[in-house]
């Protein structure tokens, strides 16, 4: 199932970034998502448009799984992260590795920042969520979409307070 989110922000590209990987954002972003959150690695190279940055992290939602996939899912659900950042692209390759059934569940897509006129960016996320669990795959790729789009409007929310704090 592909999705694609958009949201725009008050900022400048290369603003939104540095405030995407800083520690200060992040330490209160996972929170505000209900998510527990574990930097792994965060490596840095190049500089200017040759920045590339690459991350890894684990994430563990902090709600009750929904009925029908608690069967399918023993002790907590977590997810590994991995991201790959391009400035020149000013976009992050997004793969997600879920704990259990990591073999029948795939998630990745593309987080990209574009100017969207002065002092202005769009934040795009263009995803694809694939499951081959045998009767509920489609149940589960919309239920995964639907917990996605509510995280990035969480997400979004807690960014635009995030950049207006920094602007003031």
């Amino acid at each position: 199932m592909r999705f694609r989110i958009e949201d725009t922000f008050e900022t400048d590209p290369a603003t939104y970034w540095e405030v995407f990987f800083s520690d200060a954002y992040n330490e209160g972003l996972w929170p505000a998502l209900d998510m527990g959150w574990e930097l792994v690695s965060l490596e840095r190279s190049g500089e200017g448009d040759a920045l590339e940055i690459r991350r890894e992290q684990i994430l563990t939602p902090q709600r009750e799984l929904p009925a029908f996939l608690r069967k399918f899912v023993q002790g907590a659900l977590a997810y590994t992260e991995r991201n790959v950042f391009r400035a020149r692209d000013s976009a992050m390759e997004v793969e997600t590795i879920p704990s259990v059934v990591p073999d029948k569940l795939e998630s990745r897509g593309v987080y990209r920042v574009e100017p969207a006129g002065p002092g202005r960016v769009v934040r795009i996320y263009e995803g694809e969520i694939r499951c081959t669990l045998p009767l509920v795959g489609k149940k589960v790729e919309r239920q995964l979409v639907e917990e996605v789009e509510e995280s990035y409007r969480k997400a979004t929310r807690f960014t635009h307070d995030f950049l207006a704090r920094l602007r003031r």
